[in-house]
């Protein structure tokens, strides 16, 4: 007697072993092609000219998308071609259906400096946008001498725009506010060149908003919210 409840309960634990098995090695295939197909309709939304990756990061979000649940998902896209500019974007959205809605979530966009100083235009004429120590910061010559300054400026945003504010420069290891420059005659032609200059940022998808702005190594970093409701950019089916 004492063998066979042996012989089941090692039967039982065996099945339960491979049940397990199953719903994990189910689970998995599910959640890679559904990560796919995430990734496949970002890029086609997108366009981009780097690679696409799609993370559903819920537990079990392989087996839940078969009751229409996908869960949390995070998607990250590599040179995407918007407003004359290249940027890369990450989006991290919660809750997300199988039919294309989601709680919410959030977003950021990384544009490197050279298109940063592109797009200040005539800031600091001749001077590249850079980050250093989390500031923005413009570097370069001004002056019949070419005399070597760096800018420090604030970033601000609104819902659809960012405003990069000069205030303070550095010249021959001396800190002066811009708003001071104008009381030195020989720079108050650089007080002129280093008034804010605003960028709009066109073409947000409903329900997206820019909420903030800063500088990192890598580039300005764009952070927006997401509202609830379709994610950005589809309709129904997006899974």
């Amino acid at each position: 007697m004492t063998s066979n409840r042996r012989n089941k309960t090692r039967l039982l634990v065996s099945l339960a072993a491979a049940l397990a098995a199953l719903v994990c090695s189910t689970d998995l295939l599910v959640e890679h092609r559904t990560e796919g197909r995430i990734a496949a309709r970002a890029a086609q939304r997108l366009d981009p000219h780097g690679p696409v990756h799609a993370d559903l990061t819920t537990p079990l979000a392989g087996l839940r998308t078969l009751d229409g649940d996908v869960g949390d998902v995070e998607v990250t896209v590599r040179g995407v071609r918007r407003q004359h500019a290249v940027m890369d974007v990450t989006v991290r959205l919660r809750g997300v259906t199988t039919d294309g809605d989601s709680a919410g979530g959030s977003g950021t966009a990384t544009i490197g400096y050279d298109q940063v100083t592109r797009r200040l235009g005539s800031t600091g004429d001749g001077l590249t946008a850079r980050g250093r120590d989390g500031d923005l910061v413009l570097d370069g010559s001004v002056g019949r001498l070419g005399l070597p300054v760096a800018v420090r400026c604030e970033v601000s945003t609104t819902a659809d725009s960012f405003t990069v504010t000069p205030t303070t420069v550095n010249v021959l290891g001396r800190q002066v506010a811009v708003d001071d420059l104008a009381a030195l005659p020989s720079a108050s032609a650089l007080r002129r060149q280093l008034e804010p200059r605003t960028v709009p940022v066109t073409g947000l998808p409903r329900g997206v908003r820019l909420t903030s702005a800063h500088a990192t190594a890598d580039g300005l970093v764009l952070a927006f919210s997401i509202a609830a409701g379709p994610t950005p950019g589809t309709g129904t089916g997006a899974v």
